[in-house]
């Protein structure tokens, strides 16, 4: 055997180091696409929480303001809201807003909304009707627009709901 003839075992040394950084570079990909599946996983459990905890205090304040609303504690607006007064001002779903979303939102009592969120409210007129829910004969009632919104780290939760109060 001439000395430029190389034997097999030889020939083999060092690629059981080659295979063994190969198969240490995939364990490693592996390991890093793991590790940002679970922080992808977490972040989506914690927007999750907090879009919860949003919805649960705007329901909160919903509950709140109707209880209010029907002992009479609030004053109803007298006018009936016509045009942009009727809408809900772009500032209640802006992230960046923590105070009062706009003129005529009152804020709920943390107490009563809960979970450490702001929650707001406002109330307004729609106008009359004769023909009220739930109630066999007609009767003149008045129609209100109670707008809630939670707010709760990034998230912001919008209900409304409708109020008659009828006059028998």
């Amino acid at each position: 055997m001439s000395p430029r003839q190389c034997s097999p075992q030889l020939s083999q040394q060092g690629s059981a180091l080659l295979i063994s950084m190969v198969l240490l570079l995939l364990l490693s990909l592996a390991a890093i696409a793991g590790v940002k599946t679970s922080i992808s996983q977490e972040r989506m459990a914690a927007n999750l929480k907090l879009k919860n905890e949003s919805f649960q205090a705007a329901e909160a304040g919903m509950r709140y303001v109707e209880g209010q609303v029907r002992t009479l504690a609030v004053a109803l607006p007298a006018e009936v809201c016509a045009g942009a007064a009727c809408e809900i001002d772009a500032a209640a779903l802006d992230i960046d807003q923590l105070s009062s979303p706009g003129d005529g939102w009152i804020a709920v009592p943390e107490a009563s909304a809960g979970n450490a969120a702001s929650v707001w409210y406002r109330v307004v007129r729609l106008g009359d009707s004769e023909i009220p829910v739930n109630l066999s004969a007609s009767a003149p009632s008045t129609l209100y627009r109670i707008s809630v919104v939670g707010f709760k780290g990034t998230t912001r939760t919008v209900l409304e709901g409708t109020y008659a109060h009828t006059r028998i």
